[in-house]
């Protein structure tokens, strides 16, 4: 085989290398990727735009944090599940909530699916009426997702607080 047949034979291996890889990444996705991208959030169907006060946002946000509001009480009221309350999940975050209420003996009062940033719970229904009185050290746990098809697990907090049951 002389010199201009072999450079013309790597020139059409080569042309097909590249053919054929470009072909594979085209279609990668098709061959080997999820068959359902679109973000399956168990998004809270409660969860409503927020409206309440709220401090204002002043200066660049750091998007390696997140901002949780604290509590210190919160109030609800006695003898039935259904709850008034102002939980919200600051507009600035880059993540999902998942919040629940635990009373300081493990009992689950409620809980949360997850809560976009810029939404607020405002009714709830809680696991079991309460009665009358002050339930010391409760928790308002926050669970933290990111906002991709995985909903990796990031950084939460819990908040003990006081929760006042009123007649």
């Amino acid at each position: 085989m002389n010199k201009t047949a072999k450079r013309i034979l790597l020139f059409l291996l080569a042309v097909l290398l590249v053919t054929g890889g470009v072909f594979a990444g085209l279609n990668w996705n098709r061959w080997f990727g999820k068959e359902d991208t679109a973000v399956t959030a168990d998004l809270d169907e409660n969860a409503e735009d927020y409206t309440g006060d709220r401090e204002v946002y002043q200066g660049e946000k750091n998007t390696d944090t997140i901002d949780i509001p604290g509590f210190e009480t919160i109030n609800l009221k006695a003898g039935t599940t259904g709850q008034s309350v102002n939980l919200y999940n600051p507009e600035q975050n880059t993540c999902y909530f998942k919040m629940s209420l635990i009373l300081a003996d493990g009992t689950v009062l409620w809980e949360s699916d997850l809560v976009a940033p810029g939404k607020a719970i405002y009714d709830l229904t809680l696991m079991e009426a309460l009665d009358a009185g002050e339930y010391a050290d409760t928790i308002l746990k926050y669970e933290c997702f990111a906002m991709d098809d995985a909903q990796t697990p990031l950084n939460g907090s819990e908040i003990k607080l006081t929760l006042n049951v009123l007649e």
